[in-house]
């Protein structure tokens, strides 16, 4: 169909069919183009097809029939955002950052035309007839989608789109293809000043924004055009750098994955939204300052299980996805990763309750992975269905610390019937694992009771009968570790008068006791109910782990099964006693006091 007798019928019958979209200043348009990283690369976790805050709009760019997408109108902008082939980008959580942080009275539009493998010729009114001839039979198929001319498909949606709103800026994410081109700097300020002239704007109202490729850090392909990305703002006006540095990619190096998508929107968003307030914002740092908290803020996580390796602290989490009042719906186990203690690289999902055959979905409670003769090992919390009823403590292994992880057993560690006289019935829960310098191993976990058993060497099956730890006030959540010649029980604890959980601990000389109660490590967690302990040394330091509810997602405030995961050093007293901890806004941002 050709696009120039299309447009007036489809603004026809948008006006007709949308009338809550008449022109509106707080209904703010962004104009999206590029390549592949743009489009976002074929995938999208579960996470990210949840429903979206309605104010977060896109106006299709081609028609997506199996999604019931009409081009040149406008729906929810739920992945994909720019074909129906593609995947998550960064325009998604470009949009959700925006409406998560602006006034709700303000609404988001974006319009993305994008092309997999494209130079930025593409994109120029005078190259793109030459260049679009030689293209490869499958990016001309992309092409034809756009009626041949990808520039002005975009030129025509944003004019529809600016009929019911203020485009208020433009992303671009493209530069790999035009790797080793001493020109592409003047291509790209051809295109913006092309949109803006076309458009009527001008660039102090409409900033260019433009994203680094996959990073030096994480060995992308085409890293080294980031040194040319970054000085684009030398030679355009209002040019701002996203920066890519800790964004997780794919194994092919030059596209993000879902977790690195989410990151570098959100940067963006973050970019965006200094503008906005008349102040550039810094392009590598999420919001607060780095080590600051919660650390992780684009997804609520619980329950951390941090593990070092070398250089590098791996961070397990449960994701909490409660809706409402909803308690605890957890639908899966995410790892991140740090060498600095304030970036943090997202890995994503690597492991789901329902990965276990005998596992129901949504019950990734608290966990913990341990290394052992070149493998890890994750010690979980899983709910069983009818071949294994109650909760039950599984175990995974991967040959990598990001996994993937597999049931290593094809059963429970520990069903729930092998502890029949316990306090409570949901008993067997929150696994933490401790391996002696002499390679034993040895388990504890429990709600209500705190169990010890040990294992065999080969991780997977037990090696002694179940016990008991007696402690004070113990409730859930157990870390157990040794530090010289004391081991310590860090728990989750309910000490009166508080009615939330608080952080105790007791220490031993020896695993299985006697067990000297030392009193409180930190108090309740913000706005949580629950409070979940994780402790590693790092670099010479101590850090520890806890989530409090504190964070704020697309609107939805943090609640008892809505966390985030929080930081804070930890420092002991001479005789091995714990200092007690404040938890602050700061986390390990501004370095130890």
């Amino acid at each position: 169909m050709n696009l120039s007798s299309f447009l007036p019928a489809a603004a026809a019958l948008f006006l007709t069919t949308t009338s809550g979209f008449s022109q509106d200043p707080k209904f703010h348009i962004y104009l999206c183009f590029g390549q592949s990283n743009m489009e976002g690369f074929p995938g999208i976790e579960e996470q990210d097809k949840q429903p979206v805050d309605e104010r977060f709009k896109l106006m299709a760019a081609v028609d997506f029939p199996d999604l019931g997408r009409t081009k040149g109108t406008w729906c929810p902008a739920v992945p994909p955002l720019c074909r129906a082939n593609t995947g998550l980008g960064p325009a998604d959580y470009f949009g959700r950052t925006l409406v998560a942080k602006l006034p709700r009275d303000i609404r988001v539009g974006v319009v993305n035309v994008s092309v997999a493998g494209c130079k930025i010729e593409l994109f120029q009114k005078d190259r793109f007839r030459d260049y679009a001839a030689t293209a490869p039979d499958w990016m001309a198929g992309i092409i034809r989608q756009y009626d041949g001319n990808p520039y002005q498909r975009l030129l025509d949606l944003a004019k529809l789109a600016a009929k019911d709103g203020v485009i208020k800026g433009i992303l671009m994410h493209q530069g790999e293809s035009n790797g080793g081109d001493p020109e592409w700097p003047t291509k790209v300020r051809g295109v913006y000043g092309n949109l803006l002239k076309d458009l009527n704007l001008k660039s102090k109202d409409v900033p260019l924004l433009v994203g680094e490729t996959v990073n030096a850090d994480q060995n992308g392909v085409c890293a080294g055009m980031n040194e040319v990305i970054g000085k684009l703002p030398e030679t355009i006006p209002n040019c701002h750098v996203v920066s890519s540095k800790g964004c997780a990619a794919l194994p092919d190096r030059l596209h993000f994955n879902a977790a690195g998508y989410r990151e570098l929107g959100k940067r963006y968003g973050e970019t965006m939204l200094g503008l906005l307030d008349g102040k550039p914002a810094s392009p590598t740092t999420p919001t607060g300052a780095p080590g600051s908290n919660p650390i992780i803020r684009d997804v609520f996580t619980a329950d951390p299980a941090p593990l070092v390796v070398g250089d590098t602290v791996y961070l397990y989490v449960g994701r909490d996805n409660a809706k409402g009042k909803e308690m605890f719906t957890m639908p899966e186990w995410l790892c991140f990763s740090t060498k600095d203690m304030k970036t943090w690289t997202a890995h994503g999902s690597v492991l789901k309750p329902d990965d276990f055959s005998w596992g129901e979905p949504n019950s990734a409670w608290a966990a913990q992975v341990v290394p052992k003769n070149g493998k890890f090992y994750y010690f979980v919390t899983v709910k069983g269905n009818r071949t294994a009823p109650g909760n039950n403590i599984g175990v995974a292994v991967a040959d990598k610390p990001t996994g993937p992880f597999k049931d290593a057993i094809g059963k429970p560690l520990i069903r729930d019937d092998m502890t029949p006289k316990a306090k409570r019935p949901w008993e067997d829960i929150d696994p933490t694992v401790w391996i002696e310098p002499d390679g034993t191993p040895w388990m504890s976990w429990g709600n209500g009771d705190c169990y010890l058993v040990k294992l065999k060497p080969n991780m997977t099956e037990l090696g002694g009968p179940i016990t008991k730890i007696d402690v004070p006030h113990y409730v859930e959540g157990p870390w157990l570790y040794r530090r010289g010649k004391l081991y310590y029980l860090i728990y989750a604890a309910m000490v009166p008068p508080n009615g939330a959980e608080q952080i105790a601990y007791a220490t031993a000389e020896r695993i299985t006791g006697p067990w000297t109660y030392r009193g409180l490590v930190t108090g309740s967690a913000e706005k949580s109910f629950t409070i979940h302990p994780g402790i590693v040394d790092f670099k010479g330091r101590t850090y520890f782990f806890y989530h409090f509810a504190g964070l704020t997602i697309n609107g939805e405030p943090g609640t008892l099964g809505r966390r985030a995961v929080c930081v804070e050093y930890l420092d002991y007293n001479p005789d091995g006693t714990i200092q007690p901890i404040k938890q602050t806004k700061e986390g390990v941002s501004a370095g130890h006091p």
